[in-house]
């Protein structure tokens, strides 16, 4: 006969229904609930751990009420040859019920201790404790658990060179924004393609006219995001390095994003690092009327994951609510998000991102991020 995992479904963080799971050798996985579990929820929790949990083979859910929770566990639990009850998350009256149904038939019961990697263990009326390996899951598997799918994400490698003369990029970006927008216009007026343009050195769009960035073509090519193979007085041909780099000299805000980055992955101090990850919201790709996403920058450190929206525009209203919709629906409510806006912020705006608990990043800001975000990492294991 199979054996079965019972959990105590956590509503409030998702992944506390998954740790057990992945170290209790159990056939089979009992969610229980005084709440009702919503479709999505099961649905999302029932493939997650069947694509990611090789030996759970069935996923069941109930909802229970305490006056008959001994009749309907009874009823249940006889077709297995061995129970483990873990008490870890969840609803604390219904652990307490648990606890007594447990002690009274015998059944082995467990509680984690995520934070400090321990587990609790009650053997014969004593409590024995041991140190645990939690798993840790990774952007994508946090993503799957609330129904989403990771499509791609960009995770690209620069050389010391290159990762220098992008950063002193930036900082010219930042520092200049108008005059980097007049560098990102040229190249995006100018004809391309293959990534090859051969075009004069004035250009005009939309009743503008932009010209060849001469003073900064070195840091581009430094960069290696672009080639000049040849340049006259009026004219210049040259060839972008890949798409990515002609999508950063074409638009004006990819450069805030690919610093950002730079900076996370220079400060080793996470465990992954992401840019541009594009997500789908319910994993069914393709489809019609598919909704998709993409987040700037997404950054893990253990448990804790940081969504990042850059904005080189003043902020608005709508960055703040797709921000808060976004971390909340694929990272949780405890997911850390960060707006980076080098434009003017309106304290109105200041005042809603606290009632969302999202962090502003001012342009001055900007360059000690890391070590910002280290500390509220660190404040929120703590």
């Amino acid at each position: 006969m199979p054996s079965l995992l019972v959990e105590l479904f956590d509503h409030h963080t998702i992944e506390k229904n998954v740790y057990q799971t992945f170290i209790c050798d159990c056939d089979e996985v009992l969610f229980l609930s005084l709440k009702k579990i919503t479709e999505d929820e099961r649905l999302a929790l029932k493939h997650f751990l069947l694509d990611q949990v090789s030996h759970v083979k069935q996923v069941h859910f109930r909802q229970i009420s305490l006056n008959k929770i001994t009749d309907d566990l009874n009823l249940f639990l006889t077709n297995y040859d061995s129970v483990t009850l873990d008490v870890f998350g969840g609803d604390s009256i219904l652990a307490i019920f648990m606890y007594q149904y447990a002690l009274d038939r015998k059944i082995q019961l467990l509680a984690m201790d995520v934070d400090h990697g321990l587990q609790y263990d009650w053997k014969l009326g004593k409590l024995e404790k041991k140190n645990l390996v939690v798993p840790t899951l990774s952007i994508q598997q946090l993503i799957a658990l609330r129904g989403g799918k990771l499509l791609k994400s960009k995770q690209p490698f620069h050389t010391p060179k290159q990762i220098a003369a992008i950063k002193k990029l930036a900082n010219f970006a930042l520092t200049n924004p108008e005059e980097w927008l007049k560098v990102t216009q040229f190249f995006a007026s100018a004809r391309t393609s293959n990534l090859h343009s051969e075009t004069g050195k004035e250009l005009e769009n939309n009743g503008k006219r932009y010209s060849y960035p001469k003073s900064i073509i070195s840091l581009l090519t430094d960069a290696d995001l672009l080639h000049i193979e040849e340049e006259t007085s009026k004219q210049v041909s040259y060839t972008f390095s890949t798409p990515e780099a002609q999508l950063l000299c074409r638009s004006k805000g990819h450069i805030l994003e690919l610093y950002l980055y730079l900076l996370a992955l220079e400060s080793e101090y996470f465990d992954e690092c992401m840019i541009g990850a594009e997500i789908d919201w319910n994993g069914i790709f393709p489809e019609a009327d598919n909704v998709q996403n993409e987040i700037d920058v997404v950054l893990r450190k253990g448990r804790s994951i940081v969504f990042i929206s850059c904005k080189m525009t003043d902020l608005s209203v709508e960055a703040i609510n797709e921000l808060e919709l976004y971390a909340t629906h694929f990272a949780g409510e405890s997911c850390l998000k960060l707006i980076v806006c080098s434009g003017k912020i309106n304290p109105v705006y200041i005042n809603r991102c606290h009632e969302y608990g999202v962090l502003v990043i001012k342009n001055d800001q900007i360059s000690n991020i890391i070590p910002m975000l280290e500390k509220k990492l660190k404040r929120k294991r703590g």
